[in-house]
């Protein structure tokens, strides 16, 4: 019987921009979690959700208010300031100016919270590369305007059917729970057989990273995998 061996410890890649290709080797847009009147879109909590595996890889963001004089005018803005950082000390910084609010024209402090919202969900999909999947002008605009956009021919009216909500596209994240037991499990391969199934692992799942760690595993669908290879390997 072979020995036991130990997945590596879960390090951080060495910088920002390693892990930021690790990241969006994975993920690539956020879901649709939110409807308007014309379609669905990415809301603010689903953009910090589809962020959150980030943090494995040593990546964390904030987002805070600063203000900037325009040059031209002379004007002064507030802008949103989003700043991706690595636990190496490095970051990136990007700045966002919020729109002007006209005052008496509904609630200000509500037009505020939504500019506010609107801003920190593009400017935190924006620096970690996700898409919105959310083409929000269009889901504020009429129908009719978004398919001429789009050249789509318009056909009569049909009786209104009722269907089933169109998938996000997002990947449903691993429970915490979930991936302890997986790591778990896989301590109990022997050598050969941990080889075998991250190698699996690997091509399954397109990674091209030269060495697996439990930072690459971060969807349920990593975890179903593995657990579906660990039960055959401990059935041999």
């Amino acid at each position: 019987m072979g020995s036991k061996n130990h997945m590596p410890s879960p390090k951080p890649p060495a910088n920002l921009a390693e892990a930021l290709t690790l990241f969006q080797q994975e993920h690539h847009a956020a879901g649709k979690d939110g409807k308007a009147n014309y379609g669905f879109y990415t809301t603010l909590a689903g953009g910090l959700n589809a962020v959150q595996p980030a943090t494995h890889l040593g990546l964390c963001h904030t987002q805070t208010f600063d203000a900037m004089v325009l040059p031209e005018s002379g004007k002064v803005v507030t802008i949103l300031v989003t700043t991706l950082k690595h636990v190496s000390g490095e970051e990136i910084v990007s700045k966002l100016p919020l729109p002007d609010l006209v005052p008496n024209r509904g609630n200000i402090m509500q037009a505020l919270g939504s500019a506010t919202t609107y801003a920190r969900r593009y400017g935190l999909l924006a620096i970690y590369g996700l898409a919105g999947d959310d083409d929000d002008a269009e889901s504020s605009a009429p129908k009719e305007k978004v398919e001429q956009r789009k050249g789509i021919a318009r056909t009569p009216t049909q009786p209104k059917q009722v269907s089933s909500p169109p998938p996000t596209g997002a990947p449903e994240f691993i429970a915490p729970a979930f991936k302890s037991q997986i790591e778990k499990d896989l301590r109990g391969l022997t050598a050969d057989q941990l080889k075998t199934v991250l190698a699996d692992f690997k091509k399954e799942f397109k990674i091209s990273a030269k060495e697996i760690s439990p930072n690459h595993i971060t969807t349920k669908a990593h975890g179903d995998y593995l657990a579906k290879m660990v039960k055959e390997k401990a059935a041999v």
